[in-house]
């Protein structure tokens, strides 16, 4: 990655719907460089996804930062745990973390009572989970999917 590519990543990270020739004219490139240096970093997995970002107008419900401890800290354990996460429609983020708790979610509920049955049927009956907490997130304060690019 190169300057230019490091330029672009800045540009669509805040709005990924600029026209190549808009785009090229920020960065001085031409379109189709543009075009092509942003099919090669979507080829290489450099960026992962374009994707619409739900204002608050649009987003009901509650969300609830959830950290979670194992009884027992197994590779299969974790991986069959990863797995459940990324299959639930509930979990929005999953973190694999250190410290005091084995992981941290991100979970979007309709209530309050929707989450505790979410909890009850997807982390209490797990056994090989120990402790789960849950924190309330009563306001956003900064919410961000742009990443530095370094």
């Amino acid at each position: 990655m190169d300057d230019f590519d490091r330029k672009l990543l800045e540009i669509v990270q805040d709005d990924c719907t600029l026209s190549d020739s808009e785009m090229g004219r920020r960065v001085s490139l031409s379109a189709s460089a543009v075009r092509r240096r942003l099919a090669a970093m979507r080829r290489s997995g450099v960026i992962a996804a374009e994707v619409a970002v739900l204002g608050s107008v649009a987003q009901t419900g509650i969300t609830v930062i959830t950290s979670v401890a194992f009884e027992r800290e197994t590779p299969t354990v974790y991986d069959d745990f990863r797995n459940r996460m990324k299959a639930d429609p509930h979990v929005l983020q999953c973190y694999s973390v250190a410290g005091q708790a084995d992981f941290f979610l991100v979970v979007a509920a309709s209530s309050l009572e929707a989450y505790e049955a979410w909890g009850e049927q997807v982390l209490l009956s797990d056994p090989a989970i120990r402790r789960y907490d849950s924190y309330v997130a009563w306001s956003t304060t900064k919410f961000t999917t742009r990443r530095p690019v370094f």
